[in-house]
């Protein structure tokens, strides 16, 4: 039997061109939050690189005009990496071009590398941390906007990889504030009280499932700090107080980069 034209019409081919249609929309929409997704896992390790560098430029800045003057290439060579490192950002179309707070910390950056040697230990360090802190805030709203929470992707026992960047600058800082304090060869009460305040986060940060190797390390650093540094006079030396800081920074980005690999592994 012949079925009429709009009975077909209605109750056939309307819903079918409407099921097709909203297929159509959520294929789109999915390939689209895909996309975005890539490109902000794309930000965000361009971003990891960036905070890096400027919280080694701003241990070497403050270790600069803390008297260790044989530092002006390195911190000059770091300020290019910066410069280099924001170009690379600039370069991926989209977000941050059009970004209001990335802006600002672009023009904040170039006021940083051009007077830094002319300020103060204590005006460089509040320069820096009100960049730093500006960019882990951009890093937040690139978090959201490109749906990069970790959505329990990821075992429980693990760290947000948002607060492992926190943890870096904790590290940091106190690498800047012993900087400062190895080249001048004493400690303030004051430089004393910060760092001691910083020892604690860094205390509480320390996860126990971490490597036995990474724990010990971090318990190292701060017994360095409170045995070495906050002593007077300081007994070690800068070179080797920045090293020893930093490899505790890249224990952190080695978990962060895993942490961000399986998330991306587990959106692929």
């Amino acid at each position: 039997m012949d079925l009429p034209f709009s009975f077909v019409f209605i109750f056939i081919l309307v819903p079918g061109i409407a099921v097709s249609t909203a297929i159509y929309g959520i294929l789109k929409r999915k390939k689209s939050e895909e996309k975005l997704f890539r490109r902000g896992v794309t930000y965000l390790k361009h971003l990891r690189v960036l905070l890096k560098y400027i919280q080694q430029h701003r241990g070497l800045a403050t270790s600069f005009l803390s008297g260790n003057t044989q530092l002006n290439e390195d911190i000059q060579n770091l300020g290019d990496l910066v410069t280099a490192e924001m170009l690379n950002l600039q370069a991926i179309e989209g977000w941050i071009n059009t970004n209001a707070r990335w802006d600002n910390i672009a023009d904040h950056w170039q006021r940083i590398r051009s007077t830094c040697k002319n300020l103060t230990p204590e005006a460089n360090l509040k320069q820096h941390n009100t960049l730093i802190a500006n960019l882990l805030y951009l890093i937040d709203d690139l978090a959201y906007t490109h749906h990069l929470n970790k959505i329990g992707l990821i075992d429980a026992t693990d760290t947000n990889w948002r607060n492992l960047l926190s943890i870096t600058e904790y590290i940091g800082q106190a690498r800047a504030l012993g900087m400062g304090i190895v080249s001048k060869g004493n400690c303030t009460n004051l430089l004393r009280i910060q760092l001691n305040h910083l020892v604690v986060k860094i205390e509480t940060t320390i996860n126990p499932v971490w490597p036995e190797s990474t724990k010990q390390d971090f318990r190292h650093f701060l017994s360095v700090i409170e045995n070495q540094v906050i002593t007077n006079p300081a007994s070690i030396s800068a070179a080797d107080y920045f090293q020893l800081a930093s490899h505790c920074i890249e224990h952190v980005l080695t978990e962060f980069d895993r942490q961000v690999d399986k998330i991306q592994f587990h959106r692929a």
